[in-house]
């Protein structure tokens, strides 16, 4: 029978280091979690068993919602806080969830685990499931011995991220449904009532007022081409979506964005509570700050607050920190980076990321609101003019109607 060394982590986050001999890796690390322990590094026995499967292949459109994921993330916390093993913990959750994509993968990742992986390097496995903020936070919680908590602050962080999410969609989604509510109607007036009501003038011998014969052309454009300017919008729109894809696109239009009044200071606040809650937890959780500084910027979806964080670490390699480098920032502003500072000065940045966090999104927050309140009645206030003025051009013909032409 093979001898495997180990390395793990009692439930006090004390190291513990020994000798077992078992069948196989997953036999060892299925003994040491019995045991209360937890396993962060087994070597030694038949390499090749293991008894790991191949990374599972998500079938097209399978979906893993961020509700499941929060949930997986509950559950773990409260199984391993109950001193529950890790191995039957994941098979207990995998039993239990009613997505069945997600239950495929916590079948592997239990499968990876018992053959002798780490928790963290089995869930990085699924990087389209598992983002390398939570890989990253479960493998410090692992090292740490702290793997219940760090669950919890997942699915703490997790829910808040959903949170801001659904405030956006929630306050964006009546504006929307009003615009293209308004434009399918404008465009059924123009196509099909317009041609209709204004028949009636053809055989009459006299000129249309200028509104009514541009809206008339208007319509005959569109019932002609109509089909023709769909297909090039959609191109248009295709090419787009590949053009922002590249890093060129994406720090053009993101720069676009930005630079928008209310709406590119809006999306600035949240991506800059974003950063400070990211790099604040994975700090509290102890990964390095120049793991936890490249991991934020990937959590990042704006190019150029990527790119400038990508240039702090070398600041930190020089011994000059995080806060100079934010300085020369021209997004970050003045009282992140002094907030920032005093977080590095006083040791607790963690704690002062945190603030900064919780600041920003109660101003994105409160910024969405009095956004949509502007919005509302201007989107309605645009497209009651619109139809004014097509109403207006179909009795136009008639107030000027000479009675001797009729």
């Amino acid at each position: 029978m093979p001898s495997y060394t180990y390395r793990a982590k009692d439930q006090k986050g004390q190291s513990i280091n020994g000798t077992l001999e078992a069948e196989s890796r997953g036999a060892v690390n299925a003994r040491l979690q019995a045991m209360g322990y937890f396993p962060f590094d087994i070597q030694g026995g038949d390499e090749t068993d293991g008894g790991t499967l191949k990374s599972l292949n998500l079938k097209r459109g399978a979906r893993v919602r961020n509700d499941d994921l929060t949930i997986f993330y509950r559950q773990m916390s409260d199984l391993i806080g109950a001193g529950v093993p890790l191995v039957k913990s994941i098979g207990i959750i995998k039993s239990q969830t009613e997505n069945s994509h997600l239950a495929e993968i916590l079948s592997q990742v239990n499968a990876d685990v018992q053959g002798g992986d780490t928790f963290a390097s089995a869930l990085e496995k699924h990087d389209r499931i598992f983002s390398k903020l939570t890989v990253a936070l479960v493998r410090a919680g692992e090292a740490g011995g702290l793997l219940d908590e760090t669950m919890n602050r997942i699915a703490d962080y997790s829910e808040s991220q959903e949170e801001v999410r659904s405030k956006i969609k929630s306050a964006l989604a009546y504006p929307i449904i009003m615009v293209v509510v308004g434009m399918l109607a404008i465009i059924v007036l123009l196509t099909f009532v317009m041609p209709k009501v204004l028949a009636i003038f053809d055989e009459l011998n006299q000129q249309l007022p200028f509104l009514t014969q541009v809206l008339i052309d208007v319509s005959g454009f569109l019932q002609k081409y109509g089909i023709f300017l769909m297909v090039g919008l959609i191109g248009l729109f295709i090419g787009f979506k590949q053009y922002i894809k590249t890093d060129h696109g994406a720090m053009k239009f993101h720069g676009l964005l930005l630079r928008i009044p209310k709406f590119g200071s809006l999306i600035l606040k949240k991506e800059v509570g974003a950063f400070a809650r990211t790099l604040g937890s994975l700090l509290q959780n102890g990964v390095p700050i120049l793991d936890a500084l490249d991991i934020s910027a990937e959590v990042m979806t704006l190019m150029p607050i990527r790119s400038e964080l990508h240039s702090i670490p070398e600041s930190i390699t020089q011994g000059a920190g995080m806060s100079p480098a934010l300085r020369q920032s021209r997004l970050f502003p003045s009282v992140v980076v002094n907030m920032v500072a005093i977080g590095e000065e006083t040791g607790h940045l963690p704690e002062v990321l945190a603030r900064v966090a919780n600041s920003y999104e109660t101003q994105v927050d409160r910024d969405l609101k009095m956004l949509t309140s502007i919005i509302e009645p201007l989107v309605m206030v645009i497209l009651g003019v619109v139809v004014l003025i097509i109403v207006l051009a179909m009795l136009l013909p008639i107030f000027t109607m000479d009675p001797s032409a009729a």
